[in-house]
């Protein structure tokens, strides 16, 4: 028996193969179509060239295509009927049905030739979004304010579908509920009288949101149990590398709900998170904490497990630059004083980040003296200025200047003779102006 088995192996093993390539072959047909005679085909209308941040409101229809011909290398699956949409705007337009030529095949009719389609404009805007709750929580407990982990989210879509978008929410029971709840849901886009909003094409995806989930916290508490949001706060230790400098310690959340007795909520005002070790760092560094590393005054209870970001901003350190040869003005000089001597220009020393004094010039800062209500005489004072925001006067020196009255003007004339008729000094008038000159 064995040896009838083995006999002729090497014919039985190529029958073998070409037995399993024909099987192949034969079921690989059966996924593909090719074109008989003139057939009439029924194709999906596609799209190309949509124009950026447009979409199609219309729900494409199918095309028949009747040819004639004959191609059995053609695969039917390969075949689409599309309308170019190059340079179209919104709004509602009538586009031609193409079918690309096909080898030795005649395209006869395409029904329909037409298409009307509606265009619109993709838009998006940051909406807030709001937790439906039903049912009630076991006997004894209560249900506070949900939180919403992203509050709010960027919602995309047809600016005519968008405009209809009253709330975005999801939908959460809390029927029987005894411990808090902690969950992630799909966002639900709803028009004003709280129905879905769907597009020409309910099956396909319309309005999209960034993200498309939220996580969301129900507290369910005890009702004896009293409850107070609490500021956070997040001390440092440690300095930042040479030249770096703290601009602002932020806290994600900004605060925390805080649950227990009424007498031990009544003194607890500030949370602090940390301290978070800076030392050394060159840039903006956020640091994770969980809840359950941050200690609560006795008797009191977060509603459940959380994290905290502190995010340490860190930036180059506030500099000293000193400006010199700066110009000094004068304003409000009564008009009988006159400066002895003109002001001199100084030199000041001010403060602020690189970014900011690094491109400061002498025209954005303006010196000045005040002179309102002085008389004539010697004064020190230190000089008004004004300076871009962001830049600190570190120092500046003293001004001083003398006021002097105006002198009188020179020749002022004879108040008995205004017009100067008795003045000497011009021969060709005449003493009297009744005497003529005599003639030679």
């Amino acid at each position: 028996m064995k040896e009838f088995l083995q006999r002729n192996l090497g014919y039985k093993s190529i029958s073998l193969v070409l037995a399993i390539l024909f099987w192949l072959w034969v079921t690989s047909q059966g996924t593909s179509q090719t074109l008989d005679r003139d057939p009439t085909l029924t194709l999906s209308l596609v799209t190309k060239n949509t124009p950026a941040n447009s979409v199609i409101m219309t729900k494409l229809p199918s095309v028949r295509v009747k040819t004639e011909g004959y191609n059995p290398s053609i695969n039917v699956n390969e075949i689409f009927a599309y309308v170019d949409l190059s340079g179209s705007e919104p709004g509602e337009h009538e586009f031609e049905v193409k079918v690309d030529p096909i080898p030795n095949i005649k395209i006869v009719e395409i029904t329909p030739r037409v298409v009307s389609l509606q265009l619109d404009t993709v838009e998006e805007k940051m909406l807030q979004v709001t937790v439906d709750l039903t049912g009630q929580p076991a006997p004894g407990s209560r249900v506070e304010d949900p939180i919403v982990k992203p509050s709010m989210v960027n919602v995309r879509g047809p600016s005519s579908l968008l405009n209809a978008v009253d709330k975005v929410l999801v939908e959460l029971s809390v029927a029987g509920a005894s411990d808090t709840l902690q969950v992630s849901r799909p966002l639900l886009f709803r028009d004003e009288n709280g129905s879905a909003i769907f597009g020409p094409d309910p099956s396909a995806e319309t309005i999209t949101s960034s993200p498309t989930s939220v996580d969301i916290i129900v507290p369910i508490v005890a009702k004896e149990l009293e409850s107070k949001r609490v500021p956070l706060n997040a001390p440092t230790t440690g300095t930042p590398a040479e030249g770096k400098a703290v601009r602002s310690v932020r806290v994600v959340p900004n605060g925390v709900q805080v649950y227990g007795e009424a007498e031990a909520l009544d003194n607890f005002d500030l949370l602090n998170i940390g301290p978070v070790n800076i030392n050394g760092i060159s840039r903006t560094t956020t640091y994770e904490i969980s809840s359950d590393k941050v200690s609560l005054p006795d008797g009191l209870s977060y509603v459940s497990r959380t994290s905290f970001s502190v995010i340490v901003e860190i930036g180059n350190a506030i500099q000293d630059k000193t400006l010199y040869n700066l110009p000094i003005t004068m304003k409000n000089l009564s008009q009988d004083l006159v400066l002895e001597q003109p002001l001199p220009a100084v030199s000041i020393t001010i403060r602020a980040y690189p970014e900011v004094l690094d491109p400061l010039t002498h025209e954005q800062i303006a010196l000045w003296l005040d002179a309102t209500g002085k008389v004539a005489g010697e004064y020190t004072v230190k000089p008004y200025w004004q300076l871009p925001a962001g830049v600190e006067v570190v120092s500046v020196p003293d001004i001083t200047y003398t006021l002097k009255a105006k002198a009188a003007p020179e020749n002022p004339g004879d108040p008995d003779d205004p017009d100067g008729s008795d003045k000497p000094g011009d021969p060709n008038k005449p003493d009297n102006p009744d005497t003529k000159p005599s003639v030679e």
